[in-house]
């Protein structure tokens, strides 16, 4: 196989279960041009899923990645694909996941498993943070060669933008991958839509306490022999500050020409995320297709729900047994007016010497009614070819000492509050919670009467 065809999808969710006839639909209408299907598929999701529910894990989560897999499953139905793609790995930390699909003969191609994971929110906790894959994918020649995935969820707001870049340097610190031991385990779990509690927190049951720091150096995020691909929500915005009162009468619109004020070029001049990127602030060696699609972020709910009407409207093609379902064309932009319209959602990659990945594709989606945010999709091949390592890429900060303990005392502080959140909350945590006060009621009073 010369090349693998991969694409790579960020979504910002909602936090809500997304339609998968019309995520499917979506997605297809990205890639109308592209060549389909895919060797893998990479989903980056920020805001999977509520609070409670993605810092608990496990089962709480079943119900969100499942409804991802069915959008694959549906994907691959329209592709008119033979064989279904197998689920090579379902992890998330906090409220930031990913998941990874590949064609069976690519899947058998890949020789070991490696995960990464770390929270950049409050007290180091995963509502944001960085979860990521690194594979060992046999090529040929009977060698190997890195491909590394991340999802990423940066800090929110305007004036955040040395947040977003200290995020970015945390991430760097603290995101080293370890070994997964039982990488068929994974594949299988997620598919079957069993208890996937094990897949969320690989990285530390299979880190070794005597890790030398040399060892984490080389298994940080930045590697030089690696295809490396970190796509999320990254937040940054075409604006310092909120804006005015009066500035959504100048925001972009759908129907305006390169040479109208108001169309989307203009505002692409002042993205934080190429300004500080070439201060040399972020996103170190990475790079990014041109864009050349509009904002991003951020719809209001008039525009939400015109999406669900879209909804509507796929459906009824699939109830009328339509064979090829179409999304409708967007003729307005419905901009929330308290934010500045901005591509918080991308697609970044290492290209390396000599190996440059081919861009087909990079594009947004339509609005999803269960976010304020648009999909963005990058489509490439990858050229399967060992690379060796340069000195020309380097890590722009090193792993911090303690990243091990760090994670795993986020993890603790992420159950208690996912435990409190899920019981007060969820109308099933409260169910909880009064069947407990009503039990406790019910045995001091049993034990009072014998008394």
């Amino acid at each position: 196989m010369g090349n693998l065809n991969t694409l790579f999808l960020t979504f910002n969710c909602g936090r809500e279960l997304v339609n998968a006839d019309y995520f499917a639909a979506s997605i297809n209408k990205g890639l109308s041009h592209a060549q389909l299907p895919p060797d893998v598929i990479v989903l980056s999701l920020q805001e999977i899923a509520p609070l409670g529910q993605s810092f608990l894990g496990g089962s709480f989560l079943s119900p969100y990645f499942e409804r991802f897999s069915q959008t694959i499953e549906k994907l691959n139905q329209s592709w008119k694909h033979d064989e279904r793609y197998e689920t090579v790995l379902c992890s998330n930390v906090g409220m930031t996941a990913l998941m990874l699909f590949a064609k069976p003969e690519v899947a058998r191609n890949i020789r070991g498993v490696q995960t990464a994971g770390t929270g950049v929110g409050a007290w180091e906790m995963g509502n944001k943070g960085a979860v990521g894959v690194r594979l060992a994918y046999a090529i040929d020649d009977g060698s190997e060669m890195d491909l590394t995935f991340v999802a990423a969820h940066l800090a929110p707001h305007e004036p955040a933008w040395q947040r977003r870049n200290l995020d970015w340097r945390s991430i760097n610190e603290n995101l080293v991958f370890t070994k997964v031991t039982d990488a068929e385990k994974t594949r299988s779990r997620a598919t079957n839509n069993e208890d996937v509690q094990d897949e969320t927190e690989p990285l530390l049951s299979s880190a070794t306490d005597n890790q030398h720091t040399s060892q984490e150096q080389e298994n940080g995020l930045m590697k030089s022999n690696s295809y490396i691909f970190f796509g999320g929500d990254l937040n940054y915005r075409t604006s310092d500050i909120k804006p005015h009162p009066d500035n959504h009468h100048a925001f972009p619109r759908c129907n305006d020409s390169p040479e109208d004020a108001t169309h989307y070029s203009h505002i692409m001049p002042n993205d934080q995320l190429q300004r500080e990127k070439a201060a040399g602030n972020t996103l170190h060696h990475l790079q990014e297709a041109p864009i050349n699609f509009a904002p991003t972020y951020k719809f209001s709910k008039k525009a939400q729900e015109q999406a669900a009407q879209m909804v509507e409207d796929v459906q009824k093609q699939i109830k009328s047994g339509k064979d090829a379902v179409t999304v409708p064309d967007e003729t307005e932009w419905h901009w929330a007016e308290h934010r500045h319209p901005s591509w918080c959602d991308r697609v970044l990659y290492l290209a390396l010497p000599g190996h440059d990945p081919t861009v087909h594709a990079y594009n947004s989606l339509s609005l999803q009614p269960s976010s304020d945010h648009k999909p963005v999709v990058l489509y490439v091949s990858i050229p399967t070819h060992p690379v060796e390592s340069t000195n020309d890429i380097k890590a722009p900060y090193p792993i911090k000492a303690g990243w091990k303990q760090r994670r795993e005392a986020a993890r603790r502080r992420e159950l208690a509050v996912g435990v409190v959140t899920y019981l007060v909350m969820t109308w099933e945590g409260r169910v909880l919670l009064v069947g407990a006060v009503l039990a406790i009621i019910g045995a001091w009073a049993a034990l009072s009467s014998l008394l």
